[in-house]
């Protein structure tokens, strides 16, 4: 069926390139040769990419970012093939390069394996052999590195690692200092719970007071969604726990604000108080080893 097909995009010239590179070669070489021999491997389906003008760059670009497997043919080195090549890379492995043999590779392309075939499609076992072989591995490991764009700014030690791990660090630096605040909201909340229940004690409970600033959750929030941190099963139920405490104490100070319930409230903040220090102690500490 063709729902379990993989794409392979095919990027091409369109237009003459040399004279005996015409438009027509360019399609003979598509539908006689390149798409019969995709084809050959079992769930390929070849198809050619659209030319490339103002009017279709944005989907072109979004379509190289999507396909399952490329080829691209830099026979002429054609600009638009060149372009779409190098979009491609930056977002995607499993490309396979082609050229015709003779071609004159520019320096970018001496560190990435070129397939290079016979233009008169003479002797080209070979090519055939071992094109199928790559279409077939891109399509058995789609993850393995074969994009010097990716393979530069992906992984550890590389840019994108140091990039990644910069963000990360400002990320939990925002989360601590969230829990910092918070830290400072709790001892004035226990504070005013601990003082009112000494007024109710001398009868005078129309002097109480609490304060109802809620606690912060925009960053731990974001934690627990986005789980930007390498790190166990058990850190990520710790920041859950301590999620939970914090909409749960700030339940209770809408609650203590907003009804007659405002002694439960305080019972249950500092029947709690034990747990909420020790559970945001422990997020504080792993969030130092995550650092």
């Amino acid at each position: 069926m063709l729902d379990s097909k993989k794409k392979v995009s095919v990027i091409m010239p369109f237009s003459e390139t040399t004279e005996r590179h015409t438009v027509q070669y360019w399609t003979r070489h598509f539908n006689s040769y390149l798409k019969p021999l995709i084809e050959e491997v079992e769930s390929a389906e070849a198809v050619r990419c659209n030319p490339l003008t103002d009017e279709t760059a944005q989907q072109i670009i979004l379509d190289l970012a999507k396909t399952d497997i490329v080829v691209v043919d830099i026979t002429d080195q054609d600009p638009s093939v060149l372009w779409e090549l190098g979009v491609r890379q930056s977002f995607r492995n499993s490309t396979v390069t082609i050229a015709e043999t003779g071609t004159k590779v520019p320096f970018q392309f001496t560190q990435k394996g070129i397939l290079f075939y016979n233009g008169d499609y003479l002797d080209n076992q070979a090519f055939q052999e071992k094109f199928k072989t790559t279409l077939e591995n891109c399509m058995m490991s789609p993850d393995e590195n074969d994009s010097p764009v990716l393979e530069t700014l992906g992984g550890r030690g590389t840019l994108y690692g140091i990039m990644h791990k910069e963000e990360n660090a400002r990320k939990i630096a925002g989360l601590q200092l969230e829990l910092n605040v918070n830290d400072t909201l709790l001892g004035q909340i226990f504070e005013n719970c601990v003082r009112n229940k000494a007024l109710r004690a001398a009868n005078r409970a129309e002097a109480k007071k609490m304060t109802t600033t809620p606690l912060k959750t925009a960053a731990i929030e974001y934690l627990l969604i986005n789980r930007y941190v390498d790190m166990d099963k058990t850190f990520y139920s710790t920041v859950y726990a301590c999620h939970n405490f914090i909409q749960a104490i700030n339940s209770h100070l809408i609650e203590w604000e907003s009804t007659s319930a405002d002694k439960e409230a305080e019972d249950w903040l500092l029947a709690n108080k034990e747990a909420v220090y020790r559970n945001m102690s422990k997020l504080k500490e792993l969030l130092q080893q995550a650092k």
